[in-house]
C-alpha cells in the first residue's frame, strides 16, 4: 500500500472516530436530541477531551461548553428542573421529575414542560407549606401570634393557593394530553336515534289501529 494510501485510510478512521465521539457526547447530554445547530461546540469539547494535558484556561473553556450544551437542552435532560432550589435537593428533584416522565411517557416539549411545571409548583407548595407549619406552630405545640406574624402567614397562604392551584392546573393539562383521543361517530348515533323514534312512531300507529273502534 502507497504512502498516500495510508494517510487517506489513517485519515479516514479518524474522522470515522470523530463522528464516533460527537454522537457519544449527543447521547451524553441529551439522547436523540438534534444537536446540529450545536456540532461546532461539541467538536471544540472533543478537541479539548482528546487533549492529553489541558492548560487552567482549557480546562475552564470545557466545563464552559460542556455547561452551554446542558443548558441549551435543559427542557430534555430535566435540568432546570433540578436546579430549582439548593444544591442539596437537587437530586430529590431530579428523581421526582424523572420518575414523572417515566410514569406519564412525556416526550414532546409541551409534555416536559407541564412536568417541570409540576415538579416546580409542587416543590413551591411543599416548602411554603413547612415555612408556614413551622412559623405558625412551636417544637413544643405552642402557638404566639402577632400583627407582623399574621402578615407573613397571609402572604404565604397567598402563595401557597396559588402554588396549589398552578399545581393541579398542569396536572390536569398533563393528564389530558396523555388520555387516547376518543373517535365518536355522533351522525350515526343521531340516524340511530332517528331511526328508533320512527320505529316507536309506527308501533304507536299500529296500536292506534287496533284500539280504534271501526
Amino acid at each position: 500500500m502507497s504512502n498516500v494510501s495510508k494517510n487517506q485510510s489513517k485519515k479516514l478512521v479518524k474522522k470515522e472516530e470523530r463522528q464516533a465521539a460527537i454522537e457519544m457526547l449527543r447521547n451524553v447530554f441529551a439522547e436523540s436530541i438534534d444537536f446540529s445547530d450545536s456540532d461546532f461546540n461539541i467538536e471544540e469539547l472533543i478537541d479539548l477531551r482528546d487533549k492529553k494535558k489541558l492548560t487552567a484556561k482549557e480546562e475552564e473553556r470545557k466545563d464552559e461548553i460542556q455547561l452551554e450544551i446542558s443548558k441549551a437542552y435543559g427542557l430534555k435532560n430535566g435540568l432546570w428542573a433540578a436546579n430549582l432550589s439548593y444544591g442539596k435537593y437537587h437530586k430529590f428533584l431530579s428523581t421526582t421529575r424523572s420518575s414523572l416522565v417515566k410514569e406519564y411517557d412525556c416526550k414532546t416539549p409541551i409534555e416536559l414542560m407541564l412536568a417541570d411545571r409540576i415538579v416546580a409548583n409542587y416543590w413551591r407548595s411543599m416548602r411554603l407549606d413547612i415555612i408556614l407549619n413551622r412559623l405558625i406552630e412551636k417544637d413544643d405545640g405552642g402557638y404566639t401570634f402577632n400583627d407582623s406574624k399574621m402578615n407573613v402567614i397571609r402572604e404565604l397562604s397567598k402563595g401557597l393557593e396559588s402554588a396549589n392551584r398552578q399545581l393541579n392546573t398542569s396536572i390536569l393539562l398533563l393528564k389530558e394530553l396523555k388520555q387516547p383521543s376518543l373517535n365518536v361517530k355522533v351522525k350515526n348515533a343521531i340516524i340511530g336515534q332517528n331511526q328508533q323514534f320512527n320505529v316507536n312512531r309506527q308501533d304507536a300507529q299500529q296500536e292506534d289501529e287496533i284500539i280504534k273502534p271501526k
